[in-house]
C-alpha cells in the first residue's frame, strides 16, 4: 500500500480530520504490508488521537495472524529470532528452531518483503512480543536454554548468555556457574544491581561445591543490600557460620560486616572484623578507616574496650586513620575547624560504597555539627544524585533521610517532613534495619513542630528493631519520642526515655556532650513535673559541659534555666539562649526561643499566669488531638510550633499560630516592620533579632502584604494607623528587641 492508499484507509476509518505525517508513519512501520497497515489504523482510531501512529494490541494481533500458518514453518524461526534478540545468523536461528538453514534463509527473506523485518531483526519491538507471547512458558523457557549453550559454544559474552539463563528460570547446568558469576561482576560494575542478584541466585543452584556456595553467597548479600537488604538475610547464616570458624575470606568478611551495620548486630560485626584483621591479606588503609567511622556511626562514639573486640586502630601516623580519628572527635566535643577539614577531606577522597557509605554520613553530620550545614546539604544532594544514577536505593534513602535533618534544623519543617517520610517511602519500612530509627526520629521532631502530634502518634506505631536501641540511631529515636511525650503533657513517659539516653550515653562514653543533650532533656522533663531545683541543676551540667563545643545544647539549657529563673534572669538567659542557638545554626529553636523572649518581655513575672512556684507540681492536662497543618510550598520560618515549655510554667509562654485576620500583622513580622521602620538595613535587622537575612525579607514581604503598601516609604503611617501604642522605648521592650543587649 503506498501513503496515499493508507490516507484513503484513514479517511474511511476515522470521523475526522488526521495529521499529515500519519499516513507516513503507518506506510513505515507496516512497509505497506496491508494487514499490518489495517492494525495500524485500527490501534490509532482506539488511540487518543495525538497525532502520531500507535502500535497497540491490534498490530500484536496481526502479526501472530500473519506468523501462524500451518503450512510453514514461520512461527518456529521467528519464535528463535525473537529469543536471540536479532543477535543471530540464519545459522544460528536454523540451528535453535531445528529448521533447515536453507528453509531459514528463504524465510527470513519472505518476511523482510512483508515488512515484518529490517536489517535482520523485527521492524518494531511489539512483533517481537507479540511472537514471544504465542510461546507457552515451558517453550519460551527451552529455547532460552537452549540459546544460552549456543551463544556459549559461540563465545558471546557472559551478559548475553546470562540473560538466557535468567530468563529461562531453570537449573543451569555446572558450565554455567563462572559465567554467571562474571556476568554478575559486570552487572554491578553497571549498577543493574538487580540482574546481578538474579543471576548469582542462579549461580547457587547450579554448584555442588560448598566453598562455591558460600562464595556466592557472599556476592548475593554484597549486591542485594544496595536495592533490597532485607532479601539478603537468608544467605547471612552461612557466612556468620564461616566467621566463627574463622575461614571466611576478605570480600565475605566485608559482605557479613556490612549485613550486621544495618542490622545492629554488634556480636558479628566484631567477629568479622577480627576475622578479617587477622587474614594475610592486608586491609586497606581506607577501608580500614571507613570500617572503624561505620562502626562508630552505628554502635557509638567511643573506644572499644578490650574485653568487647571492635574495629582495631592503625597507627596513628597513617593518614587516613589520622583523618578518621579527628573526624570522630564530632561526636565528644562537637564541631569544630579540625573536625570540619577532616570531614572535608572524607567527602573529597572516599568514593561512594558499600563500606563508605557510613564514612560519608559521618562526615556530612560532622559539618552540620561544626556550622557548615550549607557543605553539607550540597554533599547530601550530591551523593543521593550519584545513588540514584547508580540504582543503589539503599545508598540514596540514607542520604535524603540526611538531607531531612538539616532542613529540621534550618527551620524548614514541612519540607523535612516530606522528605523524610519519602526516604522511608523509598527503601520500604522493611529494609531500614535498624537505621529505620534516622527517618523516623525527623518525623518525630517535625510533627512536634508542626503541632501534627496525630501523625506524630503514627509515626510511633512504625516498628523499630529492638537491636536499635542500643544504637546512635535509636539514641536520636528515643530522644524524639521524649519530646514527644513533653509536648503531649507526659513527662513522666518522657523521663523514661531520656533515662535510656543517658544509660546508653554513658555505656559509651560518661562524659561526652554530643550527639544527645540528655541533661537539658532531663532538666525540661523535671521543670514540667515542677521540680524546679532538679531542672536548674540539670541545666547547669549541661551548660558547663556544653559551653565551650555544643552552642546548640547550652542554648537548650540556659533556655530551660530561663524558664526555671524568677523575673530577674529570664530574659537575660533566653537572651543567652537564642545567641547559643543562632551560632549553632538552628533556626528552628532559634525562632522558638525569639518568640518566648518576646513573650517574656512583654508580660512581667508578676502577671504571668499559672506561673510554677519552686514545690508546686502542676496539674497535667492531656492535650486534644491535633490534625496535622496542610503542607506549603513556602514555610514562615514564624509559624513552627509551640516550643516545648512545661506544662504550667506559663500559658503564657506557649506560642500560638498566628491570626488569621491578614490586616493584623503577626509578632515577628511586626518587630521586623518595627525596626525597618526606624531605618535599620535587613542586615542589621537579621543580627538584631537573630534570624536570617531570608527571614527578615520574607516577614517584610508579609507584611507589605497585609497592609497593602509597596514598601517602607508607606510603612511607618501603615503602623501608627494600625498599631498607636507601639512606639518609643517602652514598645521596643515589649517587641522584644533588645535581645543585644540582654
Amino acid at each position: 500500500m503506498s501513503e496515499q492508499a493508507i490516507a484513503g484507509l484513514l479517511e474511511d476509518s476515522l470521523d475526522g480530520g488526521f495529521a499529515d505525517e500519519l499516513p507516513h508513519q503507518i506506510r513505515t512501520l507496516s512497509a505497506g504490508n496491508p494487514m499490518l497497515a489495517n492494525a495500524l489504523v485500527d490501534d490509532y482510531r482506539e488511540s487518543d488521537r495525538a497525532g502520531h501512529a500507535v502500535v497497540g494490541n491490534a498490530y500484536a494481533r496481526a502479526v501472530y495472524a500473519f506468523l501462524d500458518r500451518p503450512d510453514t514453518q514461520l512461527l518456529e524461526v521467528t519464535a528463535a529470532l525473537a529469543v536471540l534478540g536479532g543477535h543471530g545468523g540464519p545459522e544460528q536461528i536454523a540451528k535453535l528452531s531445528g529448521v533447515h538453514p536453507q528453509a531459514v534463509t528463504t524465510l527470513l527473506d519472505a518476511l523482510g518483503h512483508a515488512g515484518l523485518l529490517v536489517d535482520g531483526g523485527f521492524r518494531h519491538p511489539r512483533a517481537t512480543s507479540a511472537v514471544l507471547d504465542s510461546l507457552s512458558p515451558a517453550a519460551r523457557s527451552r529455547l532460552h536454554a537452549s540459546a544460552a549453550e549456543l551463544e556459549h559454544l559461540h563465545a558471546s559474552s557472559a551478559t548475553d548468555v546470562a540473560k538466557h539463563l535468567v530468563a529461562a528460570g531453570e537449573r543451569p547446568p555446572g558450565w554455567s556457574v563462572p559465567v554467571l558469576r562474571q556476568a554478575a561482576d559486570q552487572a554491578v560494575d553497571a549498577n543493574d544491581v538487580e540482574f546481578a542478584t538474579q543471576a548469582l541466585e542462579l549461580a547457587l543452584t547450579a554448584s555442588d561445591d560448598v566453598r562455591e556456595q558460600l562464595s556466592i553467597r557472599q556476592a548475593i548479600v554484597g549486591s542485594s543490600w544496595r536495592v533490597n537488604p532485607s532479601a539478603a538475610a537468608s544467605y547471612v547464616p552461612s557466612l556468620r557460620e564461616a566467621a566463627q570458624a574463622g575461614s571466611l575470606d576478605q570480600d565475605g568478611c566485608f559482605a557479613l560486616m556490612r549485613h550486621a551495620l544495618w542490622n545492629g548486630d554488634k556480636k558479628t560485626f566484631v567477629r568479622a572484623h577480627e576475622v578479617l584483621t587477622g587474614s594475610p591479606e592486608p586491609v586497606d588503609p581506607q577501608t580500614e578507616a571507613e570500617l572503624n567511622l561505620a562502626y562508630e556511626w552505628h554502635f557509638g562514639p567511643a573506644a572499644v574496650r578490650p574485653d568487647e573486640g571492635g574495629p582495631g586502630i592503625q597507627p596513628r601516623s597513617a593518614p587516613w586513620n589520622q583523618t578518621a580519628g579527628t573526624l570522630k572527635q564530632a561526636w565528644r566535643r562537637g564541631g569544630d575547624d579540625a573536625t570540619n577539614a577532616s570531614a572535608e577531606r572524607i567527602l573529597q577522597n572516599c568514593r561512594l560504597g558499600d563500606t563508605s557509605l557510613e564514612a560519608l554520613a559521618t562526615a556530612i553530620t560532622a559539618l552540620t555539627l561544626g556550622g557548615k550545614s550549607e557543605s553539607a546539604e550540597r554533599w547530601c544532594a550530591r551523593f543521593a544524585l550519584e545513588a540514584r544514577q547508580r540504582s543503589a536505593v539503599t545508598w540514596q534513602a540514607v542520604f535524603e533521610a540526611l538531607r531531612a535533618g538539616i532542613m529540621l534544623q534550618r527551620g524548614e519543617v514541612t519540607a523535612a517532613s516530606e522528605r523524610a517520610r519519602a526516604s522511608l517511602t523509598l527503601l520500604g519500612e522493611g529494609n531500614w534495619g535498624v537505621s529505620i530509627s534516622h527517618p523516623l526520629a525527623i518525623m518525630l521532631y517535625a510533627d512536634i513542630a508542626a503541632g501534627a502530634f496525630d501523625d506524630a502518634a503514627r509515626t510511633l506505631r512504625i516498628p523499630v528493631p529492638d537491636a536499635a536501641f542500643e544504637t546512635m540511631g535509636g539514641l536520636r529515636y528515643l530522644r524524639a519520642r521524649g519530646h514527644f511525650h513533653l509536648a503531649t503533657n507526659r513527662p513522666l513517659a518522657a523521663v523514661s526515655d531520656f533515662q535510656r539516653c543517658q544509660q546508653l550515653m554513658r555505656k559509651w562514653d560518661s562524659i561526652a556532650a554530643t550527639p544527645v543533650p540528655w541533661r537539658s532533656d532531663l532538666a525540661e522533663a523535671n521543670l514540667q513535673l515542677g521540680n524546679i531545683e532538679v531542672a536548674r541543676d540539670l541545666a547547669k551540667q549541661q551548660i558547663k559541659l556544653s559551653m565551650d563545643s555544643d552552642p546548640y545544647a547550652c542554648g537548650l539549657a540556659l533556655r530551660v534555666l530561663a524558664f526555671a529563673s524568677g523575673p530577674t534572669e529570664d530574659s537575660r538567659l533566653l537572651g543567652r539562649a537564642a545567641k547559643a542557638f543562632q551560632d549553632s545554626g538552628n533556626q528552628l529553636e532559634l525562632n522558638r526561643t525569639l518568640k518566648a523572649l518576646a513573650r517574656f518581655q512583654t508580660l512581667g513575672q508578676e502577671k504571668r499566669p499559672n506561673a510554677v512556684r519552686p514545690g508546686q507540681i502542676p496539674e497535667q492536662k492531656s492535650l486534644p488531638a491535633r490534625q496535622s497543618p496542610a503542607p506549603s510550598k513556602a514555610l514562615d520560618h514564624t509559624r513552627t510550633a509551640d516550643a516545648v515549655v512545661p506544662a504550667g510554667t506559663s500559658m503564657a509562654l506557649r506560642e500560638q499560630p498566628e491570626p488569621g485576620d491578614t490586616s493584623v500583622l503577626s509578632e515577628a513580622e511586626l518587630r521586623v516592620a518595627q525596626l525597618a521602620v526606624r531605618g535599620y538595613t535587613n542586615r542589621e535587622i537579621s543580627s538584631r533579632l537573630f534570624v536570617t537575612v531570608s527571614t527578615v525579607e520574607q516577614h517584610l514581604t508579609r507584611a507589605y502584604r497585609k497592609l497593602g503598601i509597596r514598601g517602607r516609604r508607606a510603612l511607618a503611617d501603615e503602623l501608627r494607623q494600625r498599631h498607636p501604642s507601639l512606639h518609643g522605648e517602652e514598645q521596643e521592650f515589649r517587641l522584644g528587641l533588645k535581645v543585644q543587649a540582654s
